[in-house]
């Protein structure tokens, strides 16, 4: 049988063929507390619920910080729609912060001229980039509002030699499909903080939101255990975009992080380029729609609109091959070559 060419499955495939023996001798009970454990250790916190999702994850975690009704929750406005949906279901008010378009993240400027009428932030660093996490908590400290950190897209990344998942006051990951530490086809999320009264308060506010299915426990430790590896295979997918993508006039490379799940461009092309690499069957990630746009607000976004009109994500899939990554990488520089 051809294998799948870009198929996001192939790690999961893998592992469930060549580790059979041991997932079946890590299954049973125990087996759901023993990778909250671990998955608490890696981010360094004290205490880890598993959820259902990483939506009921960010609704707990909101809950439990006081961000319930009437309550202004600021939020990058690239994102996962996760953050606004679940802002909205704790009857919240959503206050949504441009991004800056060198990086595709939360805007600092943004962040500060917003600061003053926030009661909470969703801090969700995107596309596995550096941001500025120590700078943003310390705006959120100065403010005397709490953090929610949303850190599903850099698991295994660190900022200033801290993990990705140690910033917040909380902190929540989406464990669901396609993500490194994941179980196919099945939904599933995290979240971790350090203070007991909080986590007793998450605890309660994640009740009846779903449980979290033990059999996928095993699969995601073990996953968790080679992160490191698939990290450096993300990484080395990243890396050849770059170096071959560089330079085309035409073409912007915003500064995301080399271990991102996908690879964001930025060409005033978009529609011309969309066109031709579907056409040479090449499948391109999904690009987030403002969320200002699906729930109206005020102000303006140029950082955002900047996203809409240019944005569109290469794949970077966890064991992705270098010749699907230079088949990719080709389209591109085909595409920028014809008339």
């Amino acid at each position: 049988m051809t294998p799948k060419l870009f198929n996001p499955y192939r790690l999961d495939e893998t592992l469930l063929e060549e580790r059979a023996a041991w997932l079946k001798k890590a299954a049973g009970p125990g087996a759901a507390d023993r990778f909250a454990a671990k998955l608490a250790a890696f981010t360094g916190r004290r205490y880890c619920l598993l959820t259902s999702s990483g939506r009921a994850a960010i609704r707990a975690g909101l809950t439990a910080l006081g961000a319930g009704k009437g309550a202004r929750v600021g939020m990058t406005d690239v994102t996962h729609p996760s953050a606004l949906d679940e802002t909205l279901a704790a009857g919240a008010k959503p206050e949504f912060l441009d991004i800056d378009p060198a990086n595709l993240n939360l805007s600092l400027a943004a962040l500060k001229a917003g600061a003053a009428r926030l009661d909470a932030l969703i801090f969700t660093p995107m596309f596995s980039t550096s941001a500025p996490s120590e700078a943003i908590c310390a705006i959120a400290a100065a403010g005397g509002f709490p953090v929610l950190e949303d850190a599903s897209q850099t698991m295994g990344v660190s900022c200033g030699g801290r993990p990705y998942g140690s910033f917040g006051d909380i902190s929540v990951f989406s464990l669901s499909s396609y993500k490194p530490v994941s179980f196919p086809y099945a939904k599933a999320g995290a979240l971790l903080c350090d203070d007991l009264v909080l986590f007793k308060k998450a605890v309660k506010a994640a009740a009846g939101a779903g449980a979290f299915e033990p059999a996928a426990a095993p699969l995601m430790e073990l996953k968790l255990s080679l992160l490191a590896k698939t990290l450096a295979g993300l990484r080395r997918n990243n890396d050849i975009y770059r170096r071959l993508l560089a330079g085309i006039k035409g073409l912007t490379l915003p500064d995301t992080g080399r271990d991102a799940q996908d690879f964001p461009i930025l060409t005033h092309r978009k529609n011309e380029l969309e066109k031709f690499m579907l056409k040479l069957k090449v499948p391109l990630g999904r690009t987030y729609e403002p969320l200002h746009i699906i729930a109206a607000a005020r102000g303006k976004f140029p950082g955002s609109r900047l996203y809409t009109e240019q944005a569109l994500h290469l794949p970077s899939y966890p064991m992705m091959t270098r010749s699907e990554c230079l088949y990719a990488a080709g389209a591109v520089k085909g595409s920028f070559k014809r008339p």
